[in-house]
């Protein structure tokens, strides 16, 4: 059943609903705190919070991370005439979640590489075979398993409680319970995933946007060569460049990665003149909700302003492409402080040297699966 506007999005707080249809996908998701609800996740995502708030980043420096991949990565940019935005963000932001993970530099393309076969276990084709998609990613995740769980046992053996690793291997609810061997890995293969992908289609479709908009990248460029040094902590970061923030969070309210977000009736309940049995998978589609003409003016223009001198936090509807409820997005301070660095430093690089995005062609038109995205093939002309 899929259910439109604010009532679909309340189901994704409805205690007579959860996520275990979500275990079909088992080989991809495991027992992380996507799959489980009710006391299981509340312990899970216990034990992780405090790895993903604000003080739990600068602790791990994840800021610093952050800024010196994006630096390096944007600088390599100079001297071309035109880059492929959309592989240059993916490979950001994948460099940037494994580093936090703890995966040494050197490791990166051999991480990367299996990464990428661990993802086929999303096709969820049931045939076993060799060459097919859930062989490749379950070799894959064989290899991976065993990489994180050393990393996790360095963790521990160092005491290390202030990684972003160490904190997840430590953590605890209030009763003192953490999360098991399997849990802990399966929660940082999720981490990989919804920590790369997502933003990385954010930042490229808000590159998109700014060549096809020279006003907003000439004040972008303006707001980001102020800064003496770019902070590393977001609110630092949001103070001095409150564009950059509307920039990124309007290229998510655009082109939400996850277009839909669905749960699974455990109990009969009602929702916009409908009665909904047990069974039921009830879905809201969060592409709708982020154009909806009852929230936005001129909803499907891409328009940063709309997110400045607001004088108060984006509502639980406008942070919707993070989900809602129990399940809302652990990474949701990450990606803000990611998206926003990558975007200062992007202006900061090629205002100096002397070059601004342009498009080649038309604005992309987006792909929805499995995640709504630019064409990989789309690329941004540098002059």
């Amino acid at each position: 059943l899929m259910v439109l506007g604010e009532e679909g999005f309340s189901v994704l707080r409805n205690k007579s609903a959860d996520s275990s249809h979500l275990r079909e996908l088992d080989l991809f998701l495991g027992v992380s705190m996507l799959t489980v609800d009710g006391d299981d996740h509340r312990r899970v995502r216990a034990a992780s919070s405090p790895a993903f708030t604000p003080a739990g980043l600068s602790r791990a420096h994840v800021g610093e991370v952050i800024a010196e991949t994006v630096a390096r990565r944007v600088d390599a940019w100079r001297g071309r005439d035109r880059i492929d935005v959309v592989i240059d963000t993916r490979v950001i932001a994948l460099e940037v979640i494994f580093r936090v993970m703890g995966v040494e530099v050197n490791d990166l393309p051999e991480w990367s590489r299996w990464y990428g076969e661990y993802t086929l276990g999303v096709i969820n084709i049931p045939i076993d075979l060799p060459g097919m998609p859930r062989w490749r990613a379950k070799r894959a995740r064989r290899w991976l398993e065993q990489r994180l769980a050393a990393i996790v046992a360095d963790a521990r053996a160092r005491g290390d409680h202030d990684s972003m690793v160490g904190v997840m291997a430590h953590g605890r609810d209030e009763s003192g319970a953490g999360m098991s061997e399997r849990e802990l890995v399966d929660n940082l293969l999720i981490l990989g995933f919804a920590g790369h992908e997502t933003t990385a289609s954010t930042m490229a479709w808000a590159m998109f946007h700014l060549a096809n908009s020279p006003e907003h990248w000439d004040r972008l460029c303006e707001e980001a060569k102020a800064m003496d040094e770019v902070p590393t902590d977001f609110t630092s970061l949001a103070e001095r460049a409150p564009l950059a923030v509307g920039i990124f969070r309007e290229s998510l309210r655009l082109y939400p990665p996850v277009a839909q977000d669905s749960r699974f009736a455990n109990a009969s309940f009602d929702i916009a003149g409908y009665r909904v049995e047990p069974g039921t998978i009830v879905a809201t589609s969060v592409l709708l909700l982020s154009r909806s003409a009852e929230h936005y003016d001129e909803p499907d223009r891409w328009q940063p302003e709309r997110w400045l001198d607001r004088g108060r936090k984006p509502t639980p509807i406008e942070n919707c492409q993070f989900g809602g409820g129990a399940h809302f997005c652990l990474g949701y301070h990450m990606a803000l402080l990611e998206g926003t660095s990558f975007l200062v430093h992007a202006a900061r690089t090629l205002a100096d040297a002397g070059v601004r995005p342009r498009l080649l062609g038309e604005l992309p038109k987006p792909r929805y699966v499995p995640l709504v995205q630019p064409p990989r093939k789309a690329q941004l002309g540098l002059g």
